[in-house]
């Protein structure tokens, strides 16, 4: 058993609907049921349905209509973010994060909107964790909900759903809460120009080659040996180097295929984020019992997340060892970890709070394709480890007497 990242959440419905999302006679048909499905429950607002959620981001941006805006946007988070702004013909704004969180940083946004170098906010939820939708909203510019991990979620402090607390929201299918074959989606109070009479592509290479990638993962899940690809053994990381496919951005619709999986995810979202919701539970308590692991600002809130973020309390100069030995041992028991986003784009000086999220960041599987026996798995290797690194690192705490 080799419990890794990226498991979908498939059964029998995806599996066949997928398959019917192909027939020439059902070209459009799961493209028409997911967005009228979307578009009732959001109260009938506007719903594109894209070939991405980093398009929607390009898409909002462009529809502010402005010659070359500058944007808003925490220091960390997904390359495709910083791409998608830059492909919009905007200027990202790097805003430092809060300590411990992945929220702006609002003493230093407020500065910069004072000053007036700021046009508008793009409020990425990175890993499902929230931005501070109340403050962004009392700021007076226009703010892009990027609820892309959410896909429609309610927090439990909010009686709005995810992407629907601002004029624009995008979510995306692609390995987050709800997982399709890619795919996201748009969700606008007000028509988008870019989004008008887009193209919907029927299949391609790319995808067909994506979808088998998925559906092995989602039969074998676990079973999957560590011998094939995306099993490496953590290791030191460029902190700059960026993967090719996170700044790959198709500008098209949904295809009818991915619509065929994502309108499946969508009718069972409770059954998923519930999955979810006790997965994280699970983590949440071995994490609380324990000193030297931490939460991220504003987990407690209940996101639902497929990567969990937890953070070594480690102090310097040990934390890089600390966390590379933490992540292998709960490699050698058969449990996949992620490395954190590249931050190249900042510098330590200017931002010392990403550096210092990234450098003591472990990031666990939390999906809903994995049951409570792997989730207990996880627990246990997580205590095992916290007592081997307090042993190494802190031998003081560990050994009071």
């Amino acid at each position: 058993m080799h419990i890794r990242i990226n498991i979908p959440s498939w059964s029998i419905g995806e599996y066949g609907r997928s398959l019917c999302g192909l027939l020439p006679l059902r070209r459009d048909y799961y493209l028409n049921q997911l967005k009228n499905e979307i578009q009732a429950w959001a109260e009938n607002r506007r719903v594109y349905l894209l070939s991405s959620g980093r398009f929607g981001v390009l898409a909002a941006i462009k529809q502010l209509g402005l010659p070359h805006p500058r944007v808003a946007v925490p220091a960390y988070v997904c390359p495709s973010v910083i791409e998608a702004i830059r492909q919009a013909g905007a200027d990202p704004v790097f805003i430092e994060i809060e300590e411990n969180s992945i929220r702006f940083d609002r003493e230093l946004l407020a500065s910069k909107i004072h000053r007036g170098q700021i046009d508008a906010v793009l409020a990425a939820n990175t890993y499902g964790l929230d931005q501070d939708y109340q403050y962004l909203k009392s700021c007076g510019l226009p703010v892009i909900e990027d609820a892309a991990y959410q896909s429609g979620y309610k927090m439990q402090d909010s009686d709005t759903p995810c992407g629907l607390r601002c004029p624009v929201g995008i979510w995306s299918f692609n390995f987050k809460a709800m997982t399709s074959v890619g795919g996201g989606v748009l969700i606008s109070n007000e028509p988008i120009r870019e989004l008008e009479n887009l193209p919907h592509p029927y299949l391609n290479r790319s995808l067909a080659s994506r979808y088998l990638n998925y559906l092995i993962r989602s039969v074998l899940r676990t079973a999957i040996p560590k011998k094939m690809p995306g099993a490496l053994p953590p290791a030191p990381y460029d902190h700059q180097e960026i993967r090719q496919s996170l700044l790959r951005i198709s500008q098209t619709g949904m295809s009818n295929f991915q619509a065929a999986i994502a309108y499946t995810q969508w009718i069972h979202r409770k059954e998923i984020f519930n999955r979810q919701t006790q997965n994280a539970k699970i983590l949440r308590e071995v994490v609380s019992k324990n000193p030297l692991l931490s939460l991220l600002e504003g987990h407690e809130k209940g996101a639902v997340v497929h990567l969990f973020p937890i953070l070594l309390n480690i102090h310097p100069p040990h934390i890089s060892d600390a966390v590379l030995e933490f992540r292998q041992f709960l490699y050698q028991q058969s449990i996949q970890t992620e490395v954190p986003y590249p931050i190249g784009h900042v510098q330590p000086d200017t931002h010392p709070n990403v550096y210092n999220l990234v450098s003591r960041l472990i990031l666990l599987p939390c999906n809903a394709g994995l049951k409570t026996g792997h989730m207990n798995r996880i627990s246990r290797a997580l205590e095992t480890a916290c007592h081997r690194i307090e042993k190494k690192y802190n031998p003081k705490s560990s050994n009071p007497g």
